[in-house]
């Protein structure tokens, strides 16, 4: 990986280019770069060679405007597709920013992926956790089509619960990868499962998977005899975890984001390593989607020089052909073509622009 460019960050002085927590990114077939702000409402549009072009969005509720967006993608024609948490809804905008449509949400939607011009995959991460599927299918509509994918985690609390990652190929496949298991799976838009990929953790903790038959199934246990041992509360700063027991047997992220490039190559980021207690406590933010985030707990001697990151590089069989250890915290990653995304948004406000190079 070898870097081309940060935006953001407490060092940059543009103003266009600072963020306030930017989590998501798209490129679209101009190779204009569009980068989501969460909490200053509003996505940014940039050339590929990294000068300032527009805004798209303001705080609020109306057409054009954009309250808590966390996703963005581009459809097939070219619309860009904004997921906003604030507002409960799905906008759809002309690629120079005008509002073209809106669909309202009655449930929180965590994730999002269009298929065809009229079907959107969509993960809600509460209705997962209370109806057991993974995934929706609906049309621009809102109306359900089809639901696939079955849930494992049989936690009572939906915030200890295990959440997913999601991502699309070229072809429209949907490639689910769990947050603390290693196990990736791949179904087709008509939900029928291609392949399950489970691989080893990277840190000394070792997992057992049970699947099915149809490898739908997932059992996942812990042999080091692991137990609930982290009690977690919110209150109107955010969310509070403290860790009652021991910190060593609490879930550690083996996947952080996903992507799929054009040669079917899936991208997992992830922990290589253990945190120990000062790394753990040293990245404590609090805040909410639409709050502002409070970062005034965090050591930046800690988070500036940290090992702890990988990214690991599958074939599309399931081989791992390549692991690229980070010196960056990292929320999500975004590829395109032979680029990288590096999303370093919740603590040091920023995106790194990586170019891949495989040896």
């Amino acid at each position: 990986m070898k870097l081309v460019r940060v935006w953001g960050g407490d060092k940059e002085e543009d103003e266009n280019k600072f963020f306030a927590t930017p989590v998501s990114v798209a490129v679209d077939h101009n190779q204009l770069v569009y980068i989501c702000d969460m909490h200053n409402h509003w996505v940014k549009v940039f050339s590929n060679t990294g000068d300032y072009v527009r805004t798209i969005g303001l705080r609020g509720q109306g057409p054009g405007d954009l309250y808590g967006p966390i996703y963005i993608i581009f459809s097939p024609g070219g619309d860009l597709l904004v997921n906003e948490t604030g507002n409960r809804r799905l906008q759809w905008f002309t690629p120079n920013g005008k509002s073209k449509y809106i669909l309202k949400q009655i449930e929180f939607i965590d994730w999002i992926g269009v298929i065809l011009e009229n079907e959107i995959a969509v993960y809600s991460h509460l209705k997962t956790f209370n109806h057991r599927k993974l995934i929706s299918i609906m049309d621009n509509k809102g109306k359900i089509l089809r639901e696939f994918g079955k849930y494992h985690d049989t936690a009572k609390n939906i915030i200890s619960s295990e959440r997913l990652h999601f991502s699309l190929d070229q072809y429209g496949n949907i490639y689910v990868v769990n947050n603390w298991t290693p196990i990736i799976r791949k179904y087709s838009t008509n939900g029928k499962l291609i392949r399950v990929i489970t691989f080893d953790t990277p840190f000394d903790i070792p997992v057992k998977i049970t699947l099915n038959s149809s490898g739908d199934d997932i059992e996942r246990k812990e042999e080091t005899g692991s137990e609930d041992n982290v009690k977690i509360t919110r209150s109107s700063s955010g969310v509070n975890i403290q860790y009652t027991k021991d910190k060593s047997k609490m879930h550690y992220s083996i996947c952080m984001g996903t992507q799929i490039d054009l040669k079917d190559r899936i991208y997992v980021v992830g922990i290589r390593r253990l945190l120990k207690e000062k790394e753990i406590s040293g990245m404590a933010i609090s805040g909410s989607f639409t709050s502002t985030i409070n970062r005034s707990r965090v050591n930046y001697d800690i988070v500036e020089k940290n090992d702890f990151n990988q990214i690991l590089v599958f074939d599309s069989k399931g081989k791992i052909i390549a692991v690229s250890p980070m010196t960056t915290l990292c929320d999500n990653i975004y590829i395109f073509k032979n680029k990288i995304f590096v999303i370093d948004g919740f603590i040091n406000q920023r995106v790194l622009e990586y170019e891949l190079i495989f040896l």
